[in-house]
């Protein structure tokens, strides 16, 4: 059995997924990303937001001879969260890709550490396009809400990459590869509440999705355009992924996180944070993967919503 099996086979066992290619792939998946932007598929504010070195792939300084970069998939829920205004109890979601980065990270980092041993490699975090490199190592396949899925879990996950000094044996470079059932399912489309998903292109424009719009500052208002009640989450948007057959099985995969007050609540949104009272509230937020820069717009239209 090869070390790349082992490793992989080793991950499944302990409940993540894994995959592994050369690190000589690096400069392909950079321009593959970049010709998007200059076909003028991925508009500028995407590019310029989520560029740097996510879009320039080289090899880190402390391990500039790696061999591969491997990629794993941790299953994670929803989180859902309560808030407590005028008397009312609100409960609103945060999804699977924002919160606990540096616990999936370090999870995985473990993962590898064991699954190679009594080898001991080197794993650097890589700062990569993560769904593009997960598709194109096998490990998963694109929505057409260009969101990636993973067996049994469907897109309820977090990615995370190594580059490593481990030479495998088998490089799983594939062509990109979608969910068979995309050619003719509508559902994510018809759920989009904001046109971002379109019949006649497979990559969605990301300048109108919901989630580049809501992780924005608080103080860029949403688009007159954006109806009031497509707001569902605390951060980002879940529409797509709630309608999708793929992820039926675990769409009410939750984990119940923190409870705001009533006067935490309203110190919310009342919009103005400064001193101690924001930093203990900040605090509070990081847990569920947020910051104090989406509220009180965040917070305030999800409410409206549901009054």
């Amino acid at each position: 059995m090869s070390g790349e099996l082992r490793f992989v086979q080793y991950l499944e066992e302990h409940g993540s997924y894994g995959s592994v290619v050369s690190a000589k792939h690096l400069e392909e998946l950079g321009a593959e990303i970049r010709a998007l932007h200059d076909e003028h598929l991925l508009a500028d504010g995407i590019y310029t937001d989520y560029g740097g070195q996510v879009f320039h792939p080289h090899m880190p300084r402390s391990l500039p001879d790696a061999k591969s970069v491997i990629i794993v998939a941790t299953p994670q829920p929803m989180l859902r969260t309560t808030f407590r205004h005028d008397g009312n109890s609100y409960q609103f979601i945060v999804p699977p890709t924002y919160f606990d980065y540096a616990k999936v990270v370090w999870h995985a980092r473990c993962l590898l550490k064991e699954a190679f041993r009594p080898r001991s490699y080197r794993l650097v975090r890589a700062l990569l396009p993560l769904k593009l490199l997960a598709v194109r190592s096998g490990l998963a396949f694109y929505g057409k809400t260009n969101v990636t899925y993973i067996p049994k879990y469907g897109s309820f996950h977090r990615l995370t990459a190594f580059y490593s000094d481990y030479d495998s044996p088998v490089d799983n470079w594939h062509e990109k590869k979608a969910l068979p059932l995309c050619g003719k399912c509508r559902a994510c489309l018809n759920a989009c509440p904001t046109g971002a998903i379109q019949k006649d292109r497979f990559l969605i424009r990301a300048e109108r999705c919901l989630t580049y719009l809501n992780e924005k500052a608080s103080k860029h208002k949403f688009p007159k355009w954006v109806d009031p009640s497509s707001h569902n989450a605390l951060i980002g948007c879940m529409r797509c992924q709630m309608a999708c057959p793929y992820d039926k099985e675990v769409v009410n995969w939750y984990e119940d996180r923190g409870e705001f007050s009533e006067e935490e609540t309203v110190y919310l949104l009342k919009g103005k944070f400064s001193g101690p009272k924001a930093a203990s509230t900040e605090k509070k937020l990081k847990r569920l993967g947020l910051d104090l820069s989406s509220f009180p717009r965040n917070l305030q239209v999800l409410m409206d919503s549901q009054r």
